[in-house]
């Protein structure tokens, strides 16, 4: 058997009240940290003040300056605040945005570089601070990740900063936080997941432990995502879709994704699309592209789905989900070619697809979701 290396997080607690263990898991940690959080969501469901009693016992800054398209700039100024304060740790409270900012400020927290410099130089010192990650979507994943992806200005793209001490000390994935969220957020983040957990599983570097993941990713999404977006106190399927999101970025943080994520990135910085939402509409397209040569892995999802046919019900399930079906009803406009074929073939993800793709074939699939 070929060797099988796995990087993880050091400690994840997936469940219902799990929150309440924060205090105790951060025994040993520094008694002065900061908190990234995106603003008022977290205000309005009290989700914050919640974090804030559980840690009585710390000094905190709560940093709430991240938007819903975090930047490199936005990153050098967290990293600031963070370093003014004296922070001994990071807690990223939010959504994927919160956590890219956090993980950001806690990897690269002794640097004097800027954030773009560091990824520019792609390698760099170890000089980080813990990083505490507490979910309150379930689709990123990025409190389990090794990476944060921020848009930068310099290259007007989505890019990736990675490295193993990105990861967190402690990821606390409550369900309960993610009650609150609309239907609609509860879709787009949902379907990021999914399509998080069927690109790991047809990773040209998938494993079997890694397709076992990310099979139980799938099959947990496969129960839980349609309830949530119905109805949102569904303790059941918010528990099943925290702890699909989980083991979806447990699978794809060891194999990378492909073509649906290889070109929502360039999407989402030409047009501003919601990252999920735009591989809520590729996923299907990427099926029906890449499914020639993986059939039969395919048939194992569409199992897991508890589907007779992956692309045909995922089909099925974009035209039910309360967010935009096509691209054109995403905000696409025709025009932009170049400069999104150029940004997706810069990707890695591209290299991780089952069925290597040319400038026609990326063409054909946004042709595909256009809609038009």
């Amino acid at each position: 058997m070929n060797t099988i290396a796995l990087t993880l997080p050091k400690r994840v607690l997936i469940g219902e009240g799990v929150l309440k263990q924060l205090a105790e898991e951060m025994k040993g940690f520094s008694k002065k940290g900061m908190i990234i959080t995106g603003g008022n969501s977290v205000k309005r469901s009290g989700t914050l003040n919640r974090v804030l009693e559980e840690l009585a016992a710390f000094d905190c800054l709560v940093y709430d300056q991240v938007s819903c398209e975090p930047t490199t700039e936005m990153a050098d100024m967290a990293r600031k605040a963070a370093r003014e304060f004296g922070a001994g740790f990071v807690i990223g409270l939010g959504g994927g945005s919160a956590m890219d900012v956090a993980k950001t400020t806690a990897g690269l927290y002794g640097l004097d570089e800027s954030t773009q410099a560091c990824m520019d130089l792609k390698t760099f010192d170890k000089k980080n601070i813990p990083f505490i990650g507490i979910p309150t979507t379930a689709g990123t994943g990025s409190e389990i990740t090794l990476n944060a992806v921020l848009y930068s200005k310099t290259t007007k793209n989505k890019q990736s900063i990675a490295a193993s001490w990105f990861q967190a000390e402690v990821a606390l994935i409550d369900s309960e936080l993610t009650i609150s969220m609309p239907a609609a957020l509860t879709a787009a983040t949902g379907m990021d997941a999914l399509t998080h957990a069927i690109e790991s599983y047809t990773s040209t570097v998938a494993n079997e432990v890694t397709k076992a993941i990310a099979l139980e990713a799938i099959e947990a999404i496969g129960k839980g995502l349609i309830p949530a977006c119905e109805n949102g106190e569904d303790r059941e399927a918010r528990l099943l879709m925290a702890k699909g999101s989980a083991l979806a970025a447990l699978a794809f943080s060891q194999t990378g994704v492909g073509i649906a994520h290889a070109i929502s990135h360039p999407l989402g910085a030409e047009f501003h699309i919601s990252h999920g939402v735009a591989n809520a509409i590729l996923l299907p397209e990427a099926i029906r592209f890449n499914r020639v040569v993986c059939e039969g892995d395919y048939k194992q999802i569409a199992k897991a789905l508890g589907m007779e046919d992956a692309e045909v019900g995922i089909r099925k399930w974009l035209s039910l989900l309360p967010i935009p079906k096509t691209l054109s009803q995403a905000g696409y406009e025709r025009g932009h070619e170049e400069s999104i074929l150029e940004k997706t073939f810069l990707s890695r993800s591209l290299k991780k697809n089952p069925r290597q793709a040319s400038r026609e074939d990326v063409l054909m699939l946004i042709e595909w979701c256009e809609g038009r």
